[in-house]
């Protein structure tokens, strides 16, 4: 049986393995995608750790006393604080909001009133 080396002319099989050096386009690519794909992963769960979860605003809070008197069936009483004042509203189980004027909301919906 006759061995068959596949090369250069005259190179042994250690110089075969140990001639070859760099790195192909193929394998950077793959480095690249890899690390993104980890970048991204780690850019994602960092995000996701964010401090304390902000306040909702008065109009979510209003959303919110309105959605939860109409589930309840029962009025439900909120103070929302504007320019260091407490404003006080009630929504009603029907959907309607009693609001202070200064408010400027819409005493059927809650929302603000458009501007005329």
């Amino acid at each position: 049986m006759t061995a068959v080396m596949i090369g250069r002319r005259g190179t042994t099989p250690i110089e075969m393995t140990i001639g070859r050096r760099g790195t192909t386009l193929i394998e950077l690519l793959v480095v690249l995608v890899i690390l993104g794909i980890m970048a991204g992963v780690v850019g994602l769960a960092a995000g996701s750790l964010g401090g304390e979860a902000e306040e909702p605003g008065p109009g979510a809070q209003i959303a919110a006393a309105r959605s939860q008197a109409l589930r309840t069936r029962r009025p439900v009483a909120l103070s929302v604080m504007m320019n260091d004042t407490a404003r006080f509203l009630l929504a009603l189980p029907d959907g309607s909001v009693r609001a202070d004027s200064a408010l400027g909301l819409d005493p059927l919906t809650g929302r603000p009133r458009a501007a005329r």
